[in-house]
């Protein structure tokens, strides 16, 4: 189940998000492997009726959010010319869901903010994409593919993505000469919390659905979750345990 917070009660956007939109949130995270969607700016007050509201009428009564896509506490990141498999499938699943606007960029909103909602209006079904000032023309090319993806599913949303072949849960040893970073999430943009050795031996617990390289692990065998590390370097050696 997707975890939500926010809107920040500070911010001028911090009413609700209509349940529809929810629903469409919901149903991008779990096809992306999202733990947490958090929300920087949620529902607005409608022209005429309120005060607290800014910039377009997109926002209106909930219609639109600027989200973050939490793995493991920590937002997923991108650029202007690539983003990890999670928030590509985020954004497809999202527009295949129903989502009609779809903003983002590092000069729009930073390398972590996504707008995900409907029309300017509930008249308004027009689909869209937009990059830095809110222009279409400055859409980074990887959120015009993936929202189209989406919008060409005709509402189908896409699965999780397939495991990566030989990842599974099992005992494996890692096989890098130079060690293997262990990582608080399942990409490089994560921090590395340590480096393991080679011939280290370790639990794997499941594969990400954010990215199937990548590999949830235990490396104490108590069955507490220590990070994610890269699963091409890794070589099985025993069953997975009991």
């Amino acid at each position: 189940m997707t975890i939500f917070t926010g809107p920040p009660s500070d911010a001028i956007r911090n009413k609700p998000i209509t349940n529809e939109l929810k629903n469409v949130l919901d149903t991008a995270a779990v096809a992306a492997g999202i733990d947490t969607i958090r929300i920087t700016s949620g529902g607005q007050d409608a022209i005429g009726h309120g005060t607290r509201r800014t910039g377009s009428t997109r926002h209106d009564l909930g219609r639109a959010a600027d989200v973050q896509c939490l793995v493991g506490g920590q937002a997923l990141t991108f650029t202007d010319d690539a983003a990890p498999p999670g928030i590509l499938r985020f954004v497809t699943a999202a527009a295949a869901a129903g989502a009609t606007g779809i903003g983002a960029g590092v000069g729009y909103m930073g390398n972590r903010t996504i707008h995900i909602g409907f029309g300017t209006s509930v008249d308004d079904h027009n689909r869209l994409t937009w990059g830095a000032g809110g222009r279409s023309a400055t859409a980074p090319q990887w959120l015009r593919d993936a929202a189209q993806d989406g919008w060409d599913a005709g509402g189908a949303v896409p699965p999780a993505a397939p495991v990566a072949a030989g990842a599974h849960p099992g005992r494996f040893v890692v096989i890098a000469r130079d060690g293997l970073k262990l990582r608080g999430g399942p990409g490089t943009n994560f921090d590395p919390e340590r480096t393991l050795p080679a011939g280290t031996e370790l639990n794997v617990v499941a594969v990400s659905n954010v990215d199937p390289a990548w590999v949830r692990v235990d490396l104490e065998g108590d069955g507490l979750l220590d990070g994610y590390v890269f699963a091409a370097f890794l070589a099985e050696v025993g069953a997975a345990p009991d």
